[in-house]
């Protein structure tokens, strides 16, 4: 599976060569001027908060395709339960001609259904020649989402669903929906994997979710810290008053501490780790 955020991770990846041939630049010379050091260093800070902010919209592109994954399961696990019951009702050899035919049509319907949910999980990122899409039920491939700016990454696992779950097109005879209704949920095709496949997905999905959530929540704040250091510091060309002056110096402080803790933070973060730390940087935020 191609992944969604692809165009970000290359404009992440971009704004990263952008960053180190800053840094160059930013190293003054002997003869620099502070007015050029000062011009330089605020570029640097600029390109961090936006590389920051990329990892940001990586992790929301992940989530928006967790979402509308999850969304079309739900409605997959419904169209399932019908399915049941109309292969229930085909089993009985007792019904023929029109009952049957009738009973087929809505096993068709039913079936469609899965299908159009299942196409309804694709999400699109990005646009131009960058654009990808994104489908976690039917992709043959997990999605790869940049999770910080120094390169780590985080694999959200696709469902790799067969269409309509591999439910044959017709139930042809009481002998193909006896099959059909078999309780054997390792055999492909069958109702029972279909609904197992169904389970599993929304147990992954769940996990997923709170997984990029929380690493969502994390990025963002980190792209607030550099953005809101890269504000305090700049300032502007007047004069401050004593009380601006102070203001500014705590913002400058409290931006300060936001990024030691997102040395630690956003560098990865644990599967184990709960939300307390994340919770502590967002204080530095209220």
């Amino acid at each position: 599976m191609v992944s969604a955020i692809s165009g970000n991770n290359q404009a992440v990846t971009q704004t990263q060569a952008s960053s180190t041939t800053t840094a160059t630049a930013a190293t003054p010379a002997k003869t620099a001027s502070p007015e050029s050091s000062a011009s330089a260093n605020k570029s640097t800070r600029s390109t961090e908060a936006e590389r920051y902010t990329a990892v940001q919209q990586n992790l929301s592109n992940s989530k928006t395709a967790v979402g509308a994954a999850n969304t079309a399961n739900k409605e997959i696990d419904g169209q399932l339960k019908q399915v049941r019951d109309i292969a229930t009702k085909l089993a009985d050899e007792k019904i023929t001609g029109k009952d049957r035919e009738k009973l087929q049509a809505d096993y068709t319907k039913a079936r469609d259904s899965i299908i159009a949910s299942q196409d309804k999980a694709t999400v699109k990122s990005g646009s131009g020649n960058s654009a990808t899409k994104t489908n976690l039920l039917t992709d043959a491939k997990n999605q790869t989402v940049s999770t910080n700016t120094r390169g780590g990454e985080l694999e959200v696992a696709s469902s790799k669903s067969a269409k309509a779950l591999g439910l044959p097109e017709k139930i042809g005879s009481a002998a193909d929906a006896k099959a059909l209704l078999s309780a054997d949920d390792k055999k492909a095709g069958s109702l029972a994997n279909a609904e197992k496949t169904t389970q599993d997905t929304t147990a992954r999905l769940k996990k997923a979710d709170a997984d990029v959530s929380k690493r969502l929540e994390t990025a963002s704040l980190a792209a607030k810290a550099a953005q809101r250091l890269e504000t305090a510091k700049t300032g502007n060309n007047r004069t401050l008053s004593a009380d601006e002056e102070e203001k500014r110096n705590q913002a400058i402080e409290q931006a300060k501490q936001a990024r030691e803790q997102i040395k630690t933070q956003f560098s990865g973060l644990s599967q184990n780790s709960g939300n307390k730390n994340v919770n502590s940087l967002s204080a530095l935020f209220s």
